[in-house]
């Protein structure tokens, strides 16, 4: 059963504000356990996309993407600033559930990689085609991530400047989130909590 953590809206009252706020250190500190209870495990886990590792450097990123552009696996993405990913497709080229991914490193000032950014959304996108929206399409992409990477399950997290809630996975140093960006498409952030624990909180 997948943890959820639910905030309250909607306050007509100063009661009601009194609980929201509540609520919102609840929805809060449970992330937060759950954080300091996968970190403090000790457990480290590297693997990304494609056999990619965090730790390795740029240049490796960059060897990787042009070893599998020669296979004619990706290809360029738009405007060149990231690699391109058909994910699901058969031989056929007709899976309904074939899949577009956009896909870069996320290095940091030295440039080792921390993490993988993808952004998602189905080929047969429309905007009436309404099982092809970007929710639906987290719900595809959960699964899949959870085959994909074995561990906890994700929970539910309400983000401030997300209409809808995201999803979290945590799994020792490693996190994985994704939300809807748009109707259309849904970004899946990998990232290393040790670094981020490290440096992005300290300069908040």
């Amino acid at each position: 059963m997948m943890r959820k953590l639910r905030c309250l809206h909607n306050n007509k009252s100063l009661l009601s504000l009194f609980l929201v706020i509540l609520s919102l250190q609840a929805c809060q500190s449970e992330y937060q356990r759950y954080v300091d209870e996968e970190v403090n495990s000790g457990i480290t886990q590297d693997s990304l996309i494609f056999g990619m590792r965090m730790g390795q450097t740029k240049k490796d990123f960059f060897a990787t993407c042009w070893e599998l552009n020669r296979q004619k696996l990706i290809s360029q993405g738009n405007g060149n600033t990231t690699a391109r990913y058909i994910a699901d497709q058969d031989s056929t080229g007709t899976n309904p559930m074939a899949k577009d991914m956009l896909f870069y490193g996320i290095f940091d000032e030295n440039d080792i990689m921390r993490g993988m950014e993808m952004t998602y959304s189905f080929l047969t996108w429309a905007p009436w085609n309404r099982n092809k929206q970007s929710d639906s399409l987290m719900l595809h992409l959960r699964d899949q991530y959870l085959k994909g990477y074995p561990g906890n399950d994700f929970i539910e997290l309400k983000i401030k400047a997300l209409e809808h809630p995201a999803l979290v996975k945590i799994d020792g140093n490693r996190q994985i989130l994704m939300y809807p960006k748009n109707d259309k498409d849904v970004v899946v952030k990998i990232e290393d909590l040790n670094y981020k624990l490290n440096n992005e909180w300290k300069k908040e």
